[in-house]
């Protein structure tokens, strides 16, 4: 029989682990605001700058570069410094990032305050310092359920933020929108972030079976991070178009708004079903089949898409596109978990999402420029569609991942 002090701390140890889970949704919910803003009233800050959507779009490209250089230092960071010290960075990142965009003067000061400061907290808040807090949490058979749990803050975002920032155009100035999500991160996220995180506890070093500490170099050396950097490019590139181009694909393709938001509504449903099943396959040793099944939905949704912009197409296209947008994260990053060694691995997953963000600020920049000089986002479109291809076969010749470091 278990004695009460067992089972006391047995009790806040859950308490501790559901609050942590909580407040890490939370948080990754109000940091995809970060892009899901920017997403949705893309026209009217273009046009409240005068500027033109290739010029706009650099702001959105600088976000996607900032990450790309963020990444690995947030995941050294969330290895040295812990994740949730990292998240709480983040949070006050993040606040002021939004009040600075909402209140600059100029273009320019725009492109600096999100392009820079805005995707420094992002960073901060979304799946590098999560994915190093749930693999610190939780046991190997449950990390990917959870760490699929966390992340779907960003399908939330897509299910009820998206919607609310739609129904606030017209209604609101977009810098308003800022403001509010800037005082409520400052307020309320950020205190409640530092009351659950303080004293954070560092995990055991680990070593090799000839005595030495694992290093960062080694690590990405090995073809088990050339190929995941890789086939992620492609991810970032497909998302890319989600993130900066899709709602005004639609409209240039004269997509009733009703049925645009219907299938953004319906990819965050589906990006929800799709990550915690994904999750759940992971944690079954599934790893390797799920990435590629996500790579090749993500595929055939871009295709679809490119030939069809009918009612029935662009809601198969948010259901399809909904089930692959967590798939290759979760699968990616509980790769990245199993391989690497507890040292490294917020580092390493940390460049993988460089790999990630570099796809995404060329795929920004090329579809913005060839939707002004082709008037179409066709090309933007078959080519991503074509990079998800490609991911299926890096990731077919791999080796599926264990639990110890990667060596090839």
């Amino acid at each position: 029989m278990k004695s009460a002090t067992a089972t006391k701390t047995a009790k806040i140890g859950g308490g501790v682990l559901a609050a942590s889970v909580v407040l890490g949704f939370v948080i990754s919910l109000l940091g995809s605001s970060l892009k899901n803003t920017v997403q949705v009233y893309f026209l009217p800050m273009a046009d409240s700058f005068g500027q033109q959507r290739g010029t706009f779009a650099l702001a959105t490209t600088a976000f996607a570069i900032t990450y790309a250089v963020a990444a690995p230092l947030t995941g050294a960071l969330a290895d040295r410094l812990g994740p949730g010290r990292v998240l709480l960075i983040g949070t006050v990142s993040a606040g002021c990032a939004f009040l600075l965009c909402a209140l600059v003067p100029s273009f320019a000061v725009f492109v600096a305050a999100y392009g820079f400061l805005a995707a420094f907290a992002y960073t901060m808040l979304s799946y590098v310092p999560l994915g190093v807090l749930v693999d610190r949490l939780f046991s190997e058979k449950r990390k990917g359920f959870f760490y699929a749990l966390l992340t779907n803050g960003t399908a939330a975002g897509f299910i009820l933020l998206v919607p609310l920032w739609t129904w606030l155009d017209g209604r609101t100035s977009w810098n308003s929108v800022l403001i509010g999500l800037g005082v409520l991160l400052l307020c309320v996220i950020t205190p409640l972030t530092a009351l659950r995180f303080r004293g954070e506890a560092k995990p055991a070093a680990s070593v090799s079976a000839a005595g030495e500490r694992p290093s960062i170099a080694s690590a990405l050396k090995t073809s088990t991070f050339a190929r995941l950097a890789g086939a992620f490019f492609a991810c970032g590139a497909t998302m890319a178009f989600i993130d900066v181009h899709l709602m005004p694909f639609m409209g240039d393709m004269h997509v009733h708004t009703d049925l645009s938001a219907t299938s953004v509504i319906l990819l965050g449903l589906f990006e929800i079903g799709g990550s915690l099943v994904a999750g759940k396959l992971c944690d079954r040793g599934l790893v390797k089949n799920v990435l590629i099944g996500g790579y090749l939905m993500r595929a055939a949704s871009m295709f679809l898409i490119s030939v069809s912009t009918s009612g029935f197409a662009v809601i198969l296209f948010g259901c399809v596109f909904g089930l692959s947008y967590l798939v290759t994260v979760v699968a990616t990053s509980l790769w990245v978990l199993k391989a690497f060694p507890v040292e490294v691995k917020g580092t390493v997953m940390g460049f993988i999402w460089t790999a990630h963000q570099i796809g995404a600020a060329l795929s920004s920049q090329f579809g913005a420029y060839t939707r002004d000089s082709t008037g179409s986002y066709l090309l933007e479109i078959v080519v991503t569609g074509g990079l998800a291809v490609l991911s299926v076969g890096l990731i077919a010749g791999m080796p599926a991942p264990d639990r110890k470091l990667a060596t090839t």
